[in-house]
């Protein structure tokens, strides 16, 4: 069952879109008016969906939340809000992997691009397994399941497999939206981890073969939630 989660500041919206899931067969794993804490419970949570108000109150609104979202996930986002201009699309549409829907929405409609998004996501991270960079003057098919971790370096990227060390003019964020969320994991703002090469950690390292990186306190509860999944599974 597919886990949903909405961030809208209106009570009674959010819990008709909660009905409104729930009869479709997904499963409401959280609900939040407030951007700030939001983002905390997405971090936590990990839905397969998030259900987007555009236009929140308090500091942080739609927009600010993806941003924030997109640092550690590329999860499909369905913005939802009653905002049609141009000013708001554009910005929609600057990030990756966002959907929209015009309030008020219909069950089926909403239906059609949760399904849609699910799908697009899936069939993006299925065929996402060769990262093409250069090196030296050629072209390299890495495989993306042969790198270690990725290192923040101003404009550039480094990215660390066993055997050899690429650096890429591109930065992290745009390289780790390529990336399978069941395998990589932000352990800091300039570092991702392939979590398939930790070979240990602690509330400051992550040790990946012979490399070492720091890690925010903040992650190291999200890093242990995923090997705890591992091994249940």
């Amino acid at each position: 069952m597919k886990k949903i989660f909405i961030v809208e500041d209106d009570e009674e919206f959010a819990e008709n879109v909660g009905t409104i899931m729930d009869l479709l067969g997904y499963s409401v794993v959280g609900k939040e008016g407030s951007g700030e804490k939001s983002v905390d419970l997405i971090f936590d949570l990990r839905p397969d969906v998030i259900l987007l108000d555009l236009m929140l109150s308090g500091d942080l609104n739609g927009i600010d939340v993806a941003l924030k979202v997109r640092e550690f996930t590329q999860v499909p986002i369905v913005f939802m809000t009653g905002h049609s201009d141009k000013c708001h699309l554009e910005n929609i549409a600057l990030l990756e992997g966002n959907y929209f829907i015009h309030k008020p929405f219909s069950k089926e409609m909403l239906n059609s691009i949760i399904y849609l998004a699910i799908l697009k996501y899936k069939v993006g991270v299925k065929l996402t397994s060769i990262l093409n960079i250069k090196d030296k003057g050629f072209t390299v098919p890495l495989k993306i399941d042969e790198i270690l971790m990725l290192k923040a370096d101003g404009l550039y990227t480094r990215i660390y497999t066993g055997e050899k060390q690429y650096v890429v003019r591109a930065i992290l964020k745009d390289i780790s939206a390529t990336l399978s969320i069941n395998s990589f994991i932000r352990i800091h703002k300039s570092y991702i981890v392939n979590i398939d090469y930790v070979t240990s950690f602690n509330s400051k390292y992550v040790t990946l073969l012979n490399h070492v990186a720091p890690i925010r306190r903040g992650y190291v509860k999200e890093l242990r939630k995923l090997f705890n999944n591992r091994f249940q599974n």
